[in-house]
């Protein structure tokens, strides 16, 4: 699980910046930083409690990650 995360993450973060359309570089972007953000997220959350209690904190991780990944300036 972490593993495919850390690559989803180094997906996301590769592909910023690939094209030569500005505005297609942007949407890459905040998608990197979204994507990034729900993985780091979810790997932090990961580590708290045990059972239903870490899948529950995984995914408020991801969540609260995700949602931290659109305030980056690409995003606004």
């Amino acid at each position: 699980m972490r593993t495919g995360l850390i690559l989803l993450a180094a997906a996301a973060f590769a592909a910023t910046g690939c094209t030569s359309d500005p505005q297609l570089n942007r949407e890459l972007q905040c998608a990197g930083g979204v994507f990034g953000g729900a993985a780091v997220g979810g790997l932090l959350g990961n580590q708290i409690g045990g059972g239903t209690g870490r899948r529950l904190a995984t995914a408020a991780g991801a969540g609260i990650g995700a949602g931290v990944g659109t305030q980056l300036p690409a995003c606004q």
